[in-house]
């Protein structure tokens, strides 16, 4: 069953180049992060935030929420179509329709990219963001009875955010130790990483995929002896047994092309898979199942 990222698998197991990378200059002041809270009852969201890089801080009090991301609706796109895009990627289920959803959701909404958190984590992360309208939503609530809430169609967890212009340039980005990029090769879609991703510094992660979304989700690899090649394997037959802890996810949800936000992710030493679960423009096969996989080692 191909979906457009990992929480459609759960349900078996448990434009153009980096033109927007944000944060290239040294910040002159860090305000505080604006809280984000997703929970079974209830979700708390900012409703105003200043133009410039904007600092999120994420927590979820439930295992089914707490995939949460911001987005700017197209021109003359009305939110209740942008709800009904995003739950056709998930529902839709031949490769056809999979792709047309997404092509569909493309066309209505820059997707700006957020954090995955688990209860008892707290990630952040940074976006810059312009001046007008956009969407904190709770991605879990679009992908099924199995991951999210399962509202109605109408009721997920929505809220929007006014982005106001500030004669403020503000702080920039808080400086990461690593990039990672996500790119097109002669072999298919890859990670690409520059510098070391470490503990307590925030990834910049980077789209710069030719008119495809991507995403980046992390996971704790508890046993050394796994491979890329063993988990690009189990992208191709979600039915085994998963390599790690589908539950354990940290990292951001879709940023559209061209996109970059940098995460503040609560890691511990160990090695860690780079992986995503988005479905690709030409087959809806996930990218990692076509080799985009990354296995790193924080110190």
């Amino acid at each position: 069953m191909n979906k457009w990222t990992r929480r459609g698998l759960m349900t078996v197991g448990a434009a153009a180049g980096a033109a927007a990378l944000i944060g290239a200059g040294p910040p002159s002041r860090r305000p505080e992060p604006l809280d984000i809270v997703t929970g079974l009852d209830g979700f708390g969201a900012p409703s105003t935030a200043a133009a410039g890089a904007v600092t999120f801080r994420l927590r979820t009090t439930s295992t089914q929420t707490g995939i949460v991301g911001i987005a700017r609706l197209r021109p003359g796109i009305g939110e209740a179509t942008f709800r009904r895009h995003l739950r056709d990627v998930f529902e839709k289920e031949t490769p056809q329709d999979v792709i047309r959803a997404s092509k569909d959701l493309m066309a209505a909404a820059e997707l700006l990219g957020g954090a995955m958190a688990v209860p008892g984590s707290q990630p952040a992360f940074t976006v810059r963001l312009r001046p007008g309208r956009h969407l904190v939503l709770e991605y879990k609530d679009f992908e099924g009875p199995n991951v999210g809430r399962d509202p109605l169609p109408g009721e997920e967890y929505v809220r929007p955010l006014l982005v106001r212009a500030t004669g403020d340039a503000g702080a920039g980005c808080p400086p990461p130790s690593a990039t990672v990029t996500a790119v097109d090769t002669a072999k298919g879609p890859r990670f690409v990483l520059e510098g070391g991703i470490r503990r307590g510094r925030p990834v910049r992660y980077v789209n710069a995929m030719r008119g495809q979304v991507d995403e980046l989700a992390v996971y704790p690899l508890e046993d050394d002896s796994v491979t890329e090649a063993d988990i690009q394997a189990f992208f191709l037959d979600t039915g085994t047994p998963a390599p790690f802890d589908l539950r354990a996810q940290l990292g951001t949800p879709p940023l559209s092309p061209g996109r970059s936000a940098v995460v503040e992710m609560p890691l511990d030493r160990g090695r860690y898979a780079l992986t995503t679960w988005v479905a690709g423009m030409k087959d809806a096969q996930h990218l990692s199942a076509h080799g985009q996989v990354l296995i790193v080692t924080v110190p």
